[in-house]
């Protein structure tokens, strides 16, 4: 069963859009000649640094030494195409790299995203060590200096030792994350200062340049965050006679027709209702609220009992043909709310009306 979801899981991001610009390191901003010393606001398409730590770019197309497969930093393909990143996990003065990128539109709350990166220790660190992670927030990180950026990451990998049998090979760091919603960053690289990342040192090692002799270097790959849920889009609301149908708006139910002075319901009313109950059965995450009202002939406390029971016989009607009697409030106003003042029949036949709104379920 476990295999089962993994596998719905990644065919389901794989369908859906990444919302990573430049996920995958292919584009460049000019081709990488050697590694990167200068700190710039963005140091590949889409890409910038959280710190004042500076990443580096590696592709097939580099002249120099920061090519694919073979680089300052070591050998290796890429985990697709021709291109990777690589940072800084650790060294042991405290130095940090991270990648930084913002996403191509906001997440949305209550939604499922599905973040995942490849990651693998170049050939010439002298040390590994036990974790990487990734945060996503709302801003992006800006540290002005080149050390560890502090924060508690959304998600970080931590592996039962600083080395085992998957370094040095590409690794998948992934993570299900439930959006509260307004995120737009998200940043890769360790969030643990030296004191708490375990290390392994690695005599065999052929580290040529000299920081690597000290550090831990990572290439990054397939950069992914993809939503696993798509909310429904609801078809408008629409029933013959009215405008769309909206929560927190008042409709003026027409053709409600009840005996004169009675609130038995009459003629085309159930016509009418029937219409309805199948807008009311197309939203079963709405409520409903029912209001009565009557002309001004008679007295208030009459009036008052009237709206109500003829608001009572609509509700009750609605309920016979199926609708849950929790979903519905009513309540009579008599003549106290009237659409117009005039006192000629159109307005008494105006003014003698049921109103029907809809709310969100809370």
């Amino acid at each position: 069963m476990r295999i089962f979801i993994l596998i719905l899981l990644a065919i389901a991001s794989a369908s859906a859009q990444n919302l990573v610009p430049n996920g995958s390191f292919e584009e460049f901003y000019k081709c990488p000649g050697s590694y990167n010393y200068e700190i710039n606001e963005k140091f590949a398409p889409g890409w910038f640094s959280a710190n004042r730590g500076t990443p580096d770019l590696f592709n097939a197309c580099s002249k120099g030494d920061a090519g694919v497969p073979t680089s300052w930093a070591g050998f290796s393909k890429a985990y697709s195409g021709v291109g990777y990143a690589g940072i800084y996990c650790y060294t042991k003065n405290g130095y940090r790299e991270y990648l930084q990128t913002e996403l191509t539109e906001l997440m949305q709350t209550g939604g499922k995203y599905y973040i995942e990166f490849y990651y693998k220790l170049s050939s010439n660190s002298k040390y590994s060590i036990d974790r990487i992670g990734l945060a996503i927030a709302d801003s992006a990180k800006r540290r002005k200096d080149d050390f560890v950026v502090y924060g508690i990451p959304t998600y970080e990998l931590i592996l039962p030792a600083a080395y085992t049998r998957s370094t040095g090979v590409w690794a998948k760091c992934s993570y299900t994350y439930l959006a509260k919603g307004g995120e737009k960053f998200i940043t890769i690289g360790n969030f643990s200062n030296n004191a708490n990342t375990r290390t392994f040192h690695i005599q065999f090692s052929k580290a040529k340049e000299a920081m690597l002799n000290t550090a831990a270097y990572y290439f990054i790959d397939d950069v992914s965050v993809r939503r696993l849920d798509f909310p429904k889009v609801e078809k408008p609301l629409i029933i013959t006679g009215y405008p769309e149908i909206k929560v927190n708006k008042v409709y003026v139910l027409k053709n409600i027709f009840f005996d004169f002075d009675s609130y038995r319901l009459i003629g085309d009313s159930f016509q009418e209702l029937d219409k309805w109950i199948k807008g009311i059965q197309a939203r079963p995450n709405w409520n409903i609220i029912l209001t009565g009202h009557t002309d001004e002939r008679g007295t208030d406390d009459y009036n008052l009992k009237l709206s109500e029971q003829r608001v009572k016989a609509v509700a009750n009607y609605l309920i016979e043909k199926g609708v849950d009697s929790a979903r519905i409030t009513v309540k009579g106003e008599g003549k106290r709310k009237p659409l117009s003042n005039a006192k000629d029949e159109a307005a008494h036949a105006l003014n003698r009306r049921v109103e029907i709104e809809f709310v969100n379920k809370e």
